[in-house]
């Protein structure tokens, strides 16, 4: 059986250097039209936006949580689906696939179900990262919670373990219960996707996403988790920072859920979030 690994290699050297949209959706499909030509590789299952019909990607493993206000979902007019992190009083970073039309966020509050328990903000513009899966919302209001400071600089570093926190679903099949936040606990499998088998074990992208949890493990973000926060601890335990964006699934996922997951770097995209939105998201602590 022929090994296509220094293939795939090499076509992850193309998207370094010419990364786009386009351009990554082409290589995806050849990288894994070569996985099962190699037998090594399961199919994989493409990441299908959330919608109200089908509800976006809870926490899988995890414990309903009062935690982190600035953990919010993200809707339109007429559900909720996906999740969100506020990083500046009018400043929310979700994925870019989470593309229903935006019109509002929850803040605050821990059940869509309950909505005076939170706090609700209409969404005025919006804006997706040409290069990775963020999207970032802009309020019409500041929000009364504290944003979260993401990480960047010396504040980045590879701690054993990450919180991960969302709306989402929480079975492995990725069908049941979004609309209460969760978190959860788990490894970091890779902080910047940038050792060799990186991107061949789990597709994400080198030096622009990361990758926490591992196969089997049955703790992980899921549906309708999509573009909420992967946390980490300061250095010396007493803040919580954000650092990653939920995406999607690893590569080599077995299951829908709980195999692991990709996360956005989104200290890698302040610059450009700090030019669309004009806003003065803030910089490292140290």
């Amino acid at each position: 059986m022929p090994d296509f690994t220094q293939v795939i290699a090499m076509l992850e050297d193309i998207r370094r250097l010419a990364a786009t949209a386009e351009i990554d959706a082409k290589l995806d499909a050849v990288e894994q039209e070569l996985g099962l030509l190699a037998g090594d590789v399961p199919p994989v299952e493409p990441v299908i936006p959330p919608s109200v019909q089908i509800p976006g990607f809870e926490i899988y493993g995890g414990v309903e949580t009062e935690r982190f206000p600035d953990c919010c979902a993200i809707g339109n007019d007429d559900d909720y689906y996906c999740t969100g992190t506020l990083i500046a009083p009018t400043v929310v970073v979700t994925a870019r696939h989470c593309d229903d039309g935006v019109t509002r966020v929850f803040l605050k509050g821990n059940n869509i179900a309950h909505p005076a328990g939170g706090e609700t903000i209409p969404v005025v513009a919006e804006y997706e990262n040409p290069d990775v899966d963020l999207r970032v919302v802009v309020l019409a209001r500041p929000a009364s919670v504290p944003p979260r400071h993401v990480a960047q600089g010396d504040e980045v570093y590879a701690p054993q373990m990450v919180t991960l926190a969302g709306f989402g679903t929480m079975d492995s099949s990725g069908q049941v219960g979004y609309g209460i936040k969760r978190e959860v606990d788990v490894p970091l499998t890779s902080l910047d996707c940038s050792a060799p088998n990186d991107f061949y074990n789990f597709g994400g992208r080198a030096g622009r996403e990361m990758v926490a949890g591992q196969r089997g493990l049955a703790r992980d973000s899921c549906k309708g988790d999509s573009g909420g926060p992967l946390y980490i601890q300061s250095r010396n335990g007493d803040d919580v920072y954000l650092l990653g964006a939920t995406s999607r699934g690893i590569r080599r996922r077995l299951t829908e859920c709980g195999d692991g997951g990709i996360y956005v770097r989104v200290d890698r995209c302040l610059d450009w979030i700090r030019q669309v939105t004009g806003v003065d998201v803030e910089g490292p602590l140290n």
